[in-house]
C-alpha cells in the first residue's frame, strides 16, 4: 500500500475520534432522581449538583424526578435513564435485572452509612419495642430500608409482624407517616435517622435505632461505556475539592457533606437483611474469584 493512503487512513481515524469525542462532548445525560418528597422540592434539592455536573462534563443534563420507584427501574433497564439516585433496597432490586454500576454513596455528617430510627410520641407510654405489640405502626416510604425493610426487621425480632398487631398501615410517604403518628393516629413509625433528626424537636423521641447499612447512592447505566461512567464518576468525587461544595451538598439534605466511592459489594450486608424477609428471593452477589463468602444475619436488635 502507498504511504499516500496509509497517510489518508490515519487522518481518517485522527477525524472520527475527533468527531467521537465532540459527540461524547454535546451529548445530553438523562438524571432520575427517586420521590423522597414532592417533585418540587426533590428538584430544588438536587439542581446545584445537576448545575454543577452539567459544567464539570461539560454536557447537557435532564434532571427528571420519578413518579414512583418502580419508574425509575423501568428507565434504567430501557435506557432512558442515565443516571439515578437510589435508595439501598431499590439498588439491589436494580442490579438484580439491569446492568448498572454505582458511582458515589452519600456522605452524612461524616459517613456514608445510616441507620432506621422507629419514633413514638415523646408522652408516649411505649418505652420498649415489645410494647408497640399492643399499638400501632404506620410505615412511610415502605420501598426504601430507613422506612420498611429496617423497621420490619426490629419488629419481627421482638416476635411483631402484621397479622399480630393491631393495626398496622402503608401510607408510601414518611412526611405523612411523621405527621400520622404526631396527631395521635398511630402510636409508632420509622425513617431514616437524618430524616428523624428533623421531628426530635417537635413532638417525637426515638424508641430504637437499627443497625448501620450503606448510604444512598447514585448509579450509572452500563451501557454508557466505560469511559463516560468513569467521567461522571471522578465528577462527582470532585464536589469534595469544590468551592461550591456547601452549596450543593447542604442543597440535598441535612447533615451531607460529601461523597465516597460506591462498590457493589458495600450493599451486600441490604442483600442479607432483603433476604430475611424474602428467603424464596435470590438476589446478585458480586462474584469475588478466590474468597468463600460466608453471611449470617447479624442479631442487631434486641427488644
Amino acid at each position: 500500500m502507498k504511504k499516500g493512503s496509509h497517510f489518508f487512513i490515519v487522518l481518517i481515524s485522527f477525524f472520527i475520534l475527533f468527531l467521537a469525542e465532540n459527540c461524547l462532548a454535546k451529548a445530553t445525560l438523562n438524571l432520575l432522581i427517586i420521590p423522597l418528597d414532592s417533585p418540587s422540592v426533590m428538584y430544588k434539592r438536587f439542581l446545584p449538583l445537576k448545575n454543577y455536573l452539567q459544567k464539570k462534563l461539560n454536557t447537557n443534563i435532564e434532571m427528571r424526578i420519578a413518579q414512583k420507584s418502580s419508574m425509575v427501574l423501568r428507565a434504567l433497564k430501557d435506557g432512558s435513564a442515565d443516571i439515578a439516585y437510589l435508595c439501598p433496597t431499590l439498588y439491589v432490586e436494580a442490579r438484580d435485572s439491569i446492568a448498572i454500576e454505582p458511582l458515589v454513596k452519600l456522605r452524612v455528617n461524616g459517613s456514608s452509612y445510616y441507620r432506621s430510627a422507629i419514633l413514638v410520641r415523646e408522652d408516649s407510654s411505649i418505652k420498649k419495642t415489645i410494647d408497640l405489640s399492643d399499638g400501632s405502626f404506620v410505615y412511610g416510604r415502605y420501598a426504601c430500608p430507613g422506612s420498611g425493610l429496617l423497621p420490619e426487621i426490629m419488629l419481627r425480632h421482638v416476635g411483631i409482624t402484621e397479622e399480630n398487631m393491631i393495626d398496622m398501615v402503608k401510607l408510601g410517604s414518611d412526611q405523612s407517616a411523621l405527621t400520622a403518628v404526631l396527631a395521635r393516629m398511630f402510636d409508632a413509625t420509622a425513617v431514616a435517622d437524618m430524616i428523624a433528626t428533623d421531628y426530635l424537636d417537635k413532638g417525637l423521641r426515638v424508641l430504637r435505632y437499627s443497625y448501620s447499612i450503606p448510604q444512598y447512592l447514585f448509579v450509572a447505566r452500563r451501557g454508557l461505556g466505560s469511559k463516560w461512567i468513569g467521567l461522571i464518576k471522578r465528577a462527582m468525587m470532585s464536589v469534595n475539592q469544590s468551592e461550591r461544595r456547601q452549596e450543593i451538598l447542604r442543597s440535598m439534605g441535612q447533615g451531607v457533606d460529601g461523597f465516597d466511592p460506591a462498590f457493589d459489594h458495600d450493599y451486600d450486608i441490604v442483600r442479607v437483611l432483603m433476604k430475611t424477609i424474602n428467603p424464596e428471593k435470590d438476589y446478585y452477589w458480586t462474584e469475588d474469584k478466590g474468597y468463600i463468602r460466608l453471611y449470617v444475619e447479624p442479631v442487631y436488635f434486641e427488644p
